[in-house]
């Protein structure tokens, strides 16, 4: 009996299945238990030629088991019976037989080896009918044979739908790395920025620094020229206080002329002492342009580690970029792979 929906009859109706078939196979049920233990050994004997099918089958079960749901099967046939649980059932085991790895050519194939060892039997067994009973039973194989097209064509669309999440995930992780790459390059510009302020800053600390110490060097050589006076001054003293000792010896108690040898010492003298001050003043000066000199380049000394500082920050930043374009190599290949797969 057929018990369809009209978008199931319509395809029963074009493979030409029709309630007729459904009842002649029924009558022929008893045929069909005979055969069942010859049609499932058969059936498996022609499964363990095949490597690959074997391999499949010690993955996921045994030989046992599946022959005891093929003999299920076999018996289905003749029941006599197409309804939506019927159609349910085929497209629920044509799913699982996808999820397990079976081929299609494989499980289309297993159709043509049923059909081969049906035939064979069923000329034995029912002589006089066995053509019109293999007619239906090629009807009925046609529409497993399309429930399992169906249940493949749900997997592979359950697949790209997976495949498009996948997409979708990996698409917005790209846009997330690329807008923090995009993130990382403008600090990174700051940065570059910051180092070329930083070695400006240096530069112009060194040309200072280089300034003061040539007026350093200038004061030094008037240093050297103010101490050149004063061992004139020194020596002129000497001389004058060794002349006013002699003159002093020779006038005895009449010696006025020292007073103004003494005028002159104290003029020299006095010269003396302005000169010193005029030597500590440069002294002062020294200090103070060596101070600023200290501070220039203690200030250059903090550019050179700010700039050191920057460089690592900038290392860091190149190390995080590489990261990502490591990142967005490897999305790219899991999904150059989902894709082919």
């Amino acid at each position: 009996m057929i018990n369809v929906s009209p978008v199931r009859l319509k395809q029963l109706d074009y493979l030409g299945l029709k309630d007729e078939d459904l009842l002649l196979l029924a009558d022929h049920r008893h045929i069909f238990a005979k055969a069942v233990e010859e049609v499932v050994s058969r059936f498996y004997e022609r499964i363990g030629t095949q490597p690959e099918l074997m391999k499949i089958i010690d993955n996921t079960s045994t030989v046992d088991r599946l022959k005891e749901t093929q003999r299920g099967y076999w018996m289905s046939l003749a029941d006599g019976v197409v309804d939506e649980a019927y159609i349910n059932n085929r497209i629920k085991i044509g799913q699982v037989h996808s999820r397990i790895g079976l081929s299609v050519d494989y499980y289309l194939g297993s159709y043509m080896v049923y059909l081969d060892i049906a035939t064979d039997l069923l000329k034995q067994m029912a002589p006089d009918q066995w053509i019109h009973v293999i007619h239906a039973l090629s009807k009925m194989f046609n529409l497993d044979s399309q429930l399992v097209l169906e249940a493949y064509n749900i997997k592979e669309k359950e697949l790209i739908q997976s495949l498009a999440a996948d997409q979708k995930h990996m698409l917005e992780a790209i846009t997330a790395a690329v807008q923090e790459l995009t993130a990382m390059i403008v600090e990174l510009d700051q940065s570059a920025s910051q180092m070329a302020d930083n070695a400006t800053k240096a530069a112009e600390a060194q040309e200072k620094s280089h300034a003061l110490t040539e007026e350093l060097n200038e004061e030094i050589l008037q240093i050297e020229q103010m101490s050149s006076l004063i061992r004139e001054i020194s020596d002129q003293s000497h001389l004058l206080g060794l002349n006013a000792a002699i003159e002093a010896a020779h006038a005895g108690e009449y010696g006025r002329g020292f007073e103004v040898v003494a005028g002159e010492i104290r003029k020299l003298a006095s010269h003396s002492r302005t000169a010193m001050e005029e030597v500590r003043s440069k002294v002062s000066g020294i200090i103070s342009k060596l101070g600023l000199m200290a501070h220039e380049s203690e200030q250059t000394s903090i550019n050179a580690r700010n700039q050191a500082a920057s460089s690592q920050e900038l290392s860091a930043f190149v190390k995080m970029m590489e990261k990502l374009a490591e990142d967005l190599e490897t999305l790219q290949s899991k999904s150059s792979f989902r894709l082919e797969a």
